[in-house]
């Protein structure tokens, strides 16, 4: 689990933890992570272990090896983490910039690639990640977090169309607003979903062969009708 400290995160590793899943947490702060891992593992019996590392300077083949050292081989792999800030909006700080592609994108390529030959052939395999109904149309707000999002959900599609002779399964999300800290203290246009209501959607969704799929279903509509609009709309809108 890529980004289990907190929100969607750690919202999925305790559904999956109720289950009856062993897991292993990755966040970048080992105090949150020690926590999170301690209580999962008492309150719900099972083995928990965890990583603390910096997506911005991920090392895969490192996460790798803790893992299989920790839980054996693992059965799924989901990439949760992400990152935006407000002032992502024109021209922004380069090493603004660089979080949040590394975060939202070129970490999860690379940590997916390195697992994705040990999860291909496994017919328990899942490979779950999750996106934003922000990467739906190209806008002036949060203009490098969308093309990140945008970016992770095509790699996510060559996953799928790549596993498709193999057992392991690809399902994406394109997530709308959630009650987390990233949200927290803003005026949302439209209602937040609760985090723990998300993670039992897609935990239920396990096995299947999905592809991408907007969560809520409803934002399907909007973020339809956001791409559909003529550029001549569009282009005064201040989103």
């Amino acid at each position: 689990m890529i980004g289990a400290s907190a929100g969607l995160g750690r919202a999925i590793a305790e559904a999956l933890a109720a289950r009856g899943h062993d897991l292993f947490l990755v966040a970048s702060t080992e105090k949150d992570l020690a926590a999170v891992a301690a209580d999962l593992a008492i309150r719900f019996d099972v083995q928990v272990g965890f990583h603390a590392m910096d997506l911005a300077d991920a090392d895969p083949a490192l996460l790798q090896s803790e893992v299989t050292k920790t839980l054996g081989t693992p059965d799924n792999l989901f990439y949760v983490a992400g990152v935006s800030f407000t002032e992502d909006r024109g021209a922004i700080p380069d090493d603004v910039a660089m979080r949040l592609l590394a975060v939202n994108f070129t970490a999860g390529v690379r940590i997916v690639n390195g697992f994705l030959d040990t999860l291909a052939d496994n017919p328990a395999a899942n490979i779950v990640g999750i996106g934003s109904v922000a990467a739906c149309r190209g806008r002036r707000g949060n203009s490098v977090y969308g093309s990140a999002k945008r970016g992770l959900e095509f790699y996510f599609e060559t996953l799928r169309h790549y596993l498709a002779p193999h057992a392991c399964r690809v399902q994406f999300y394109r997530l709308g607003y959630l009650h987390t800290r990233m949200t927290l203290g803003q005026k949302l246009p439209f209602p937040a979903m609760q985090p723990e209501d998300a993670a039992r959607k897609i935990c239920d969704n396990l096995g299947r062969d999905l592809g991408a799929v907007h969560l809520p279903r409803w934002w399907f509509g909007i973020t339809s009708l956001l791409r559909m609009l003529p550029w001549v709309i569009f282009r005064k809108l201040d989103i």
